[in-house]
């Protein structure tokens, strides 16, 4: 009975996995904010019950690799377009009064961000504490031990502060763990990207990319937020870009997001359906960039170390047998080829289809701000370890990995298929 319970299991995960894959436009406007892309802050998990170990497994390791939490703007320079385009505007006496209206929303935003650029905010520290949390109430058994964690971190400030607040949350609710925290260049082929190791360009990926600038710049058609803004936007001065506004528009109404205690909001600029369609520009410049979608350069192997790490690191708790934690903190950049070359069913499927590829992939499933992915590792005396995969703590499968107990996977069997797919993958 319990065989075929699982197998009920495998695939109810097998449909359930296929259809949170895809992405429709109603989906999108439904929650207008997962067109942030990378900046759609962390909405949590929609699984709150995870599918029941099989009999007599217990979990005794975790590999976490997450992004850091909710930040500021990399860099402040859409503020400072935006105040002094709407500024020159209203000198000029063109400013509608929504236009007043976001001036003033723009001027208190990049007061509290001046001097904050890339900073983790205080809902990225939340976010992290939270993720600790709920690792900690899911995989008890393990985590209420006198366990060893090591946990290393990107050099940047906002990922530091991320495993700082991850840590911390842990070891309040377990003061018995020993947690190990550092931050060195001499780990970080470990923990984020190797862009040496990103390959050049092919006159196959370069069309990839003159697609998806005519997608992008075909999206930004400043004429509604032009005539949202200004009283006549035919007076304006000749180098008043809508197009330059409307891009710098679009990363601050998103950012504003990921600082909620501002209690402001500019999105409303924007209609439904043109944030979708820039939503799309970014989401396939991301996927191209990656190496995900068909005929792009295969920049997904600036990861490589990272799953060389992820392998030698199971086998070796595998071999030694003792109850363990690993934690790295990296960045989106770091995250979405991670989960490629993982196989998890989120991040492979893509389309050289550029105006259906969102159906197939979507970033804002995969790198939201504090994305994370989980390997989960059980073992049972005299069996086969197990290793299930959880990508923003809900559970996920591996399509191209057949198995019968998805989403619990033999070890043997995914280290196989890691390494094959590590190789092969061009």
């Amino acid at each position: 009975m319990r065989k075929n319970n699982l197998l009920l299991v495998a695939l109810f995960l097998l449909v359930a996995a296929a259809a949170t894959a895809q992405t429709t436009k109603e989906e999108m406007k439904r929650d207008i904010f997962r067109t942030g892309s990378n900046y759609f802050a962390y909405p949590g998990p929609k699984q709150q019950q995870l599918t029941p170990a099989p009999e007599g497994y217990e979990p005794f390791y975790i590999f976490h690799y997450g992004r850091h939490g909710s930040r500021y703007m990399s860099d402040n320079k859409y503020y400072v377009t935006a105040i002094n385009m709407l500024d020159s505007a209203k000198n000029e006496g063109l400013l509608s009064d929504k236009g007043k209206e976001v001036l003033g929303k723009l001027r208190v935003g990049y007061a509290d961000a001046w001097h904050r650029d890339g900073d983790l905010t205080a809902l990225g520290a939340q976010q992290h504490r939270e993720i600790a949390h709920r690792m900690y109430d899911r995989f008890n058994s393990l985590l209420a031990q006198p366990i060893t964690i090591d946990a290393k971190s990107s050099t940047s400030r906002r990922c530091m502060l991320s495993m700082f607040n991850f840590c911390t949350e842990l070891q309040a609710l377990n003061p018995s763990l020993q947690i190990m925290m550092d931050a060195s260049k001499h780990d970080m082929k470990y923990v984020v990207e190797n862009m040496s190791l990103k390959p050049s360009a092919t006159p196959e990926s370069e069309a990839l990319w003159k697609k998806a600038g005519e997608m992008f710049e075909k999206a930004h058609n400043p004429k509604h937020l032009m005539a949202t803004l200004l009283t006549d936007p035919s007076r304006v001065a000749p180098d008043f870009s809508g197009r330059v506004l409307m891009e710098a528009l679009y990363n601050v109404a998103q950012d504003l997001q990921n600082v909620p205690e501002l209690g402001i909001s500019i999105i409303d600029v924007f209609t439904a359906d043109e944030l979708f369609e820039m939503w799309q520009g970014y989401n396939a410049s991301w996927l191209i960039d990656t190496g995900l979608v068909p005929g792009s350069a295969p920049a997904y192997h600036i990861v490589d170390e990272v799953v060389d790490s992820i392998l030698s690191g199971a086998d070796r708790v595998v071999r030694e047998g003792t109850p363990t934690l690993t934690l790295r903190f990296s960045h989106d950049s770091s995250v979405l080829p991670l989960a490629y070359l993982l196989g998890l069913k989120e991040a492979t499927g893509a389309t050289a289809d550029l105006s259906n590829l969102y159906k197939h992939t979507s970033i804002d499933k995969i790198i939201p701000m504090a994305a994370n992915i989980q390997m989960v590792f059980y073992r049972k005396d005299g069996d086969e370890v197990l290793v299930k995969f959880l990508l923003n703590e809900n559970e996920t499968i591996l399509p191209d990995l057949e198995t019968n107990s998805a989403p619990y996977y033999p070890w043997s069997m995914v280290r196989q298929f890691l390494n094959t797919r590590r190789n092969i993958i061009p």
